[in-house]
């Protein structure tokens, strides 16, 4: 059952793909997958580690596989390659952080729980815009190596400027997401939509 946390305890009765087993030390074990999403600043990363870490499952940070050096993106084919080995390598399951519609969506299509973090735009950028200037201030290392400029913050171009990136993408990515799960797209999996930190707290402490 589709269950949407905050939504008026509003549900749907889709088909569910079917729990899939590996062998693990010789024991039958039950894979998990799960994908988390959202826009940026909302809190992807720290859901999937804390339910990674919870559930003893491989925690996917899709952007550390989508950088080179120099904030150049990988070649899709590359990049869609890797993180479907690291599919096929988790042995008790996965959780994925990230949206990547450059990928198709391949890790909601994957997975059999879907996490949307649907936060009110502005309780994003209280989580955002701190972590933005920590990471410039402290020169902190991210994904391919690569740190973020100091420039980047009063960039007006979104590619650059994560800040303004999520501002302007909120409303088309909450569209996006709603639209799967009127249209059907998510069907096959169990939905969570969290839309306080309240309720994500709730879920991480369940």
């Amino acid at each position: 059952m589709i269950a949407l946390i905050g939504d008026g305890g509003h549900s749907l009765t889709p088909f569910r793909v079917p729990p899939e087993f590996r062998l693990y030390q010789g024991v039958a074990v039950v894979v998990q997958k799960i994908a988390v999403v959202g826009c940026s600043g909302s809190g992807k990363t720290f859901v999937a580690m804390q339910l990674a870490k919870r559930c003893g499952l491989d925690h996917i940070e899709m952007d550390g596989m989508a950088f080179e050096p120099g904030w150049d993106l990988r070649p899709v084919e590359a990049f869609q390659a890797d993180l479907e080995e690291r599919f096929e390598t988790a042995t008790s399951g996965w959780v994925t952080d990230g949206n990547w519609s450059s990928l198709g969506g391949i890790q909601l299509l994957l997975a059999e729980k879907i996490i949307w973090l649907d936060l009110p735009r502005l309780t994003v950028m209280r989580q955002l815009v701190p972590r933005t200037l920590l990471r410039v201030l402290t020169r902190k290392k991210l994904w391919g190596g690569n740190r973020e400029p100091f420039s980047n913050l009063y960039s007006l171009k979104p590619e650059k400027n994560v800040i303004l990136w999520s501002w302007q993408e909120f409303h088309s990515l909450r569209a996006h997401y709603q639209g799967c799960l009127t249209d059907g797209s998510w069907s096959h999996a169990e939905v969570l939509r969290l839309r306080s930190r309240n309720e994500i707290e709730a879920l991480l402490k369940a």
